[in-house]
């Protein structure tokens, strides 16, 4: 009976373990409304940076940084491969976003997003929410 708890208690926390590393670590957070309806405000948003710049097209969602670390999720909407840019827009935007990206700028096309999931991440980032998960999980072992 012990050895059978100890097996489901294991494969609990690794799960955990996986999970979280899955959902803090691997997705960008949506903050803004400018792709929604396609991406709501509080989705995690899985990128994939392997993508080569020359395989984005018109209409995929890519995200790139700008200066100062901040990262920006919108759809290609033209693209030039010969000057290595792309333009980008906001969905929810009535105009074309100011200047190019360059291909220098890309963090990876948007593969999939989970709506709303970010707001759980957030509440979870706390650190007096993870020290009550850990003394929970400290509790569980023992």
């Amino acid at each position: 009976m012990i050895k059978a708890t100890e097996r489901i208690l294991r494969f609990f926390l690794t799960a955990v373990g996986m999970a979280g590393f899955c959902l803090f670590l691997l997705p960008r957070v949506v903050i803004s409304g400018s792709m929604e309806p396609a991406v709501p405000v509080g989705s995690i948003v899985y990128t994939n940076r392997w993508i080569k710049q020359e395989n984005i097209k018109e209409g995929d969602i890519i995200a790139y940084g700008l200066s100062g670390g901040v990262s920006v999720l919108h759809r290609v909407v033209e693209t030039d491969k010969n000057s290595r840019i792309w333009r980008t827009k906001g969905d929810a935007n009535e105009v074309s976003d100011p200047g190019a990206v360059s291909y220098e700028q890309y963090l990876g096309k948007m593969i999939f997003s989970l709506p709303y999931v970010g707001y759980l991440i957030s509440v979870f980032k706390r650190r007096s929410i993870w020290l009550g998960t850990i003394a929970v999980g400290i509790l569980l072992i023992i």
